[in-house]
């Protein structure tokens, strides 16, 4: 009797190369809904044959395991099927964040040289400009919508690409590789390897799906962007494992009850901003909503306070598990809601084979209760794409790697987050990195020195500040202020241009030359119970 993979694949013409994951896919019902967006919506049976004839294309341009695809879209359902095929293929993946300036895009294009960019219309112009100045000569596909270069490949005529080749390595699915901001003010290509053990992408999947505690064949909403790897990790591990996904243009507070109502969904993953934006509807517009589908909402990427978390369970009840984790090492703790009462402000402790470790600034391991750099081993490794010297700095003790930030364990073995990397701001989830800011305002003529930093803000947690000392002469402010925004704004994606500028006599730094940041702190945060 033909499978149901077999069954659609016949039906379209194409025959898979790699049935077991496909075959996870479609489980036993090819005609489910698989993916929706507010645009479209397919079935698992048409995700599996247009993806699989996106594979077949993508590797008759010569993209093979081991190179790079890019994607530069918004949240939308190809999204996915590119991830299905590349996964297929043991292609990575880049998921380019849509904020970013054509500069930016033009950077990873030249450090990544993929084979293949996918673009959304909307981002077009973007895509051009970044196109030219990086001297891309890769293929161009046009995900569907007006607004593309005619010379694009448009991208329906792809999916119809044809049989999938056979994988020869059953170990060598495509992973994504997100560019995560570093100090040096430049982007860093992270690529992770998911797990040193022999399985397969369906094992692999199921795995990892079950440890998150992710419900099987769930209802996930996908209510950030994409190209964030909290967003793609609770929305496209679940899909891999195949769960439904249900996709949000952009997060809406009151939308996000209805989708969770509408869509009867099961999981979704959530920061502490959008918790604020919730919370903020009135008691009587959040209790109009059923939201009884709701299993498992998974929350990190920035400090929650306790009166929000306190909020937040109080509308979705004991289903919103906190955890630590970064784009390099994954994620490396977990707590419950019952763990977390009893444990307020604790992010949980290590997940199975996870060894998490405090180290001292010589590399000392250090005991319970003694807080210094937090850093993990076991469940992922990584390296910096072309970043060697990055990658070996990331690296301390016996085989453990940190991404800086500072913590203690305590005597159960749960982890306190009690600083954060060095001068990285975080709104509304989102990391920032001051140096990148820094070093566009540096050009504004009037400019002598500058420093960024994160200052309390009550919905995003922190927003961008920038202080300024200016050449001698009189100035407008209001002026200057603006004319440095729009300079951040025209080189760089507008989240990271500061909210405000103040001048300031003179910028402290050490002896060293390195700024005082946390003397310029100090008088924002003087008083809070958070201290940045």
């Amino acid at each position: 009797m033909a499978s149901p993979l077999h069954t659609a694949a016949l039906a379209s013409g194409i025959s898979f190369g790699m049935p077991e994951f496909l075959e996870t896919l479609l489980l036993d019902d090819p005609g489910r809904v698989l993916l929706t967006d507010p645009r479209r919506t397919f079935s698992a049976a048409e995700v599996a044959t247009r993806a699989g004839g996106l594979a077949a294309w993508v590797g008759k341009q010569g993209v093979s395991a081991g190179d790079v695809v890019a994607v530069f879209s918004h949240n939308r359902a190809e999204y996915y099927e590119v991830i299905i095929a590349s996964s297929l293929l043991g292609v990575s993946y880049i998921p380019v964040n849509w904020h970013w300036s054509h500069s930016e895009l033009a950077y990873v294009l030249q450090d990544a040289s993929p084979g293949v960019l996918f673009v959304d219309p909307s981002l077009a112009e973007v895509a051009s400009l970044g196109i030219r100045e990086s001297g891309y000569r890769g293929r161009v596909v046009a995900l569907q919508g007006e607004g593309s270069d005619p010379s694009w490949q448009p991208y329906e005529e792809v999916v119809s690409g044809g049989p999938v080749p056979e994988l020869g390595d059953p170990l060598g699915f495509g992973m994504p590789m997100f560019y995560t901001s570093g100090t040096t003010g430049r982007p860093k290509g992270v690529q992770g390897t998911a797990t040193a053990l022999p399985l397969t992408l369906s094992q692999f999947v199921m795995a990892y799906s079950a440890g998150l505690g992710m419900p099987r064949h769930g209802r996930a909403l996908l209510d950030g962007p994409v190209y964030h790897s909290a967003q793609w990790l609770f929305s496209a591990v679940p899909l891999l494992a195949g769960s439904s996904v249900f996709i949000q243009g952009r997060f809406d507070p009151e939308a996000t009850l209805a989708a969770i109502e509408r869509h009867r969904i099961t999981s979704i993953h959530m920061v502490p901003t959008q918790f604020v934006r919730i919370l903020k509807l009135p008691k009587e517009v959040i209790g109009s909503y059923d939201l009884s589908t709701i299993q498992v909402i998974w929350h990190g990427g920035a400090p929650c306070p306790p009166a929000v978390k306190d909020g937040i369970l109080e509308v979705f009840g004991d289903h919103v598990v906190e955890y630590y984790g970064s784009t390099e090492l994954g994620v490396n703790t977990m707590i419950s809601p019952e763990e977390w009462r009893r444990k307020r402000g604790s992010v949980g402790r290590a997940m199975p084979n996870v060894d998490l470790r405090i180290f001292g600034e010589d590399g000392e391991e250090l005991p319970q209760g003694r807080s210094g750099v937090v850093a993990a081993r076991g469940q992922r490794s990584f390296h910096y794409h072309n970043e060697p010297g990055k990658t070996e700095a990331a690296r301390i003790g016996d085989g453990f790697s940190t991404v800086g930030d500072v913590g203690y364990l305590d005597e159960e073995g749960y982890l306190f987050i009690s600083d954060r990397k060095i001068d990285m701001i975080i709104s509304g989830g989102v990391n920032i990195y001051p140096a990148e800011i820094e070093a566009v305002i540096h050009t504004h003529p009037r400019v002598l020195d500058t420093a960024v930093i994160g200052v309390p803000d009550d919905e995003f947690g922190e927003s961008v500040l920038a202080l300024v000392s200016v050449t001698a002469g009189e100035i407008d402010e209001y002026e200057l202020e603006r004319e440095v925004i729009d300079l951040c704004r025209d080189q760089l994606a507008h989240y990271k241009a500061p909210r405000h500028v103040k001048v300031v006599e003179e910028i402290p730094r050490s002896l060293a030359g390195k700024i005082l940041k946390a003397q310029l702190r100090a008088p924002y945060w003087e008083g809070l119970s958070r201290r940045i």
